[in-house]
Order: C-alpha cells, then structure tokens, then sequence
C-alpha cells in the first residue's frame, strides 16, 4: 500500500519538475502546459505552447536537445515530445 503512494507521489513530482523546467525554459514561446504519458515504446510528452516553432527550433534542434535533457535529468526513457498549439496560454 505504501509502494503504491510513493510512487504516484514521485511520479508527480518529476511532473511538477518537469513543468517547472520548460516553464522556464519555454517561457517567450507561451508555455502553457505539459501532459506526460508511459507508453510500452517509452514515454510520450505533450507540450503545450502559443508558438510551437520556438520550442522546436531550427530542424528540429531544440527538441532534440529538450529529448535528451528530459531523459538524463528526468529519467524519462525514451521521450516521444509532441508539440501542440494554444490560443490562450
């Protein structure tokens, strides 16, 4: 019973961590969220951004470097980022 608590509460908070990074990170882009998925392939995240173009970057740069950087830091395996437009951040 206790294992299933603390793992719930550690998986929020790698989410809160994560959220707090690219809130950062991303902030000029209209950073309004992220949705965190496990999936058998890995892990699929879900960026939500006013202007997606800023966090992909030029063919694809930054992403690629945010992938790798939500892998060694976070401990997420094998990171699937989606990038999604919103109207009101």
């Amino acid at each position: 019973m206790v294992n299933i608590k603390k793992y719930f509460v550690s998986r929020g908070l790698i989410k809160t961590k994560i959220d707090e990074y690219l809130a950062k990170e991303f902030y000029r882009a209209g950073y309004a969220g992220v949705d965190i998925q496990k999936t058998p392939l890995g892990t699929r995240v879900v960026i939500y951004a006013e202007r997606p173009a800023m966090i992909i970057g030029r063919r694809g740069a930054t992403i690629r470097a945010l992938a790798q950087i939500l892998e060694k830091k976070f401990g997420l395996e094998n990171p699937q980022i989606t990038v999604t437009s919103v109207e009101n951040p």
